[in-house]
């Protein structure tokens, strides 16, 4: 049983972990785990801006990922450089930003709040919020299911075929952003690209189609976020190390008995 003062923070981990475990193929899919690993980190500019100006912390954190979602989406397009190049460039240079700017003005801005999230503290409009973007991150995940299948198969077939394939990757990397920035301050940068890669990772090795990684991908993202968190409260450790370690144990153990007893 969990205990009243828990529920919200475990309803919130839930939640986090169904958006981040639904949009996780994609992620591995398109090959773009850097960037939700990119855009947890840059999101440290937009908490610092939101204390500078003294304006809503989760208004600011939204505003700041989309726009961040679209300049990456954009630059995307360009011909010299590979993706993740240009979307490392854009993280290192937003923490570079976010540590200056808090050494000339904030000074004692707590990043390792951020970075280790305080899931105990959530709130009831976060709460709704998470649900209501994990219905979101569903619901788009089983409507353009298809889509992606198919762009990941041939970006010209999926043209031939009606996909607009712009419209598609901006409206993902917005939805990914806008989970991000919901979820980052509840369990902090670190189990933020973990929760992405993980469940979707472990799905992975074990399935024969894609709709069976989906299910799985599900499956193993909320039952392991459930047990780390209970894991994590009897010994009174931290939840988002905890669930790094359980699902990182459980990605070897995958691998090595997928190697022995699958040959």
């Amino acid at each position: 049983m969990i205990e009243p003062f828990l529920l919200k923070p475990f309803l919130a981990l839930i939640f986090i972990a169904i958006s981040c475990s639904a949009l996780g193929i994609f992620v591995l899919w398109k090959k773009l785990s850097y960037f939700g690993d990119a855009l947890s980190h840059s999101i440290l500019l937009g908490l610092v801006l939101a204390n500078i100006f003294a304006v809503n912390q989760l208004m600011m954190l939204i505003i700041f990922v989309v726009i961040f979602a679209l300049a990456v989406g954009l630059v995307l397009r360009n011909r010299y450089f590979s993706s993740d190049v240009i979307v490392m460039i854009a993280s290192y240079f937003s923490i570079a930003l976010a540590i200056v700017i808090n050494d000339i003005w904030l000074k004692d801005f707590n990043f390792s709040a951020y970075i280790f999230g305080d899931i105990l503290t959530v709130g009831s409009l976060e709460l709704k919020a998470l649900a209501a973007i994990s219905i979101v991150a569903i619901s788009f995940v089983i409507f353009t299911f298809k889509k992606v299948l198919l762009l990941n198969v041939s970006k010209d077939l999926a043209s031939v075929e009606g996909v607009k394939i712009d419209l598609l990757q901006l409206a993902f990397l917005v939805l990914l952003a806008l989970v991000i920035a919901l979820s980052v301050r509840i369990v902090g940068v670190f189990l933020m690209t973990a929760l992405l890669i993980l469940p979707a990772a472990i799905a992975r090795i074990f399935s024969v189609s894609a709709k069976q990684m989906l299910i799985l991908s599900l499956a193993i993202g909320v039952s392991v976020s459930a047990l780390s968190f209970k894991v994590a409260i009897d010994r009174d450790i931290a939840v988002s190390s905890t669930i790094i370690i359980i699902f990182t144990l459980i990605f070897i153990l995958s691998l090595v008995s997928k190697k022995l007893f699958c040959k």
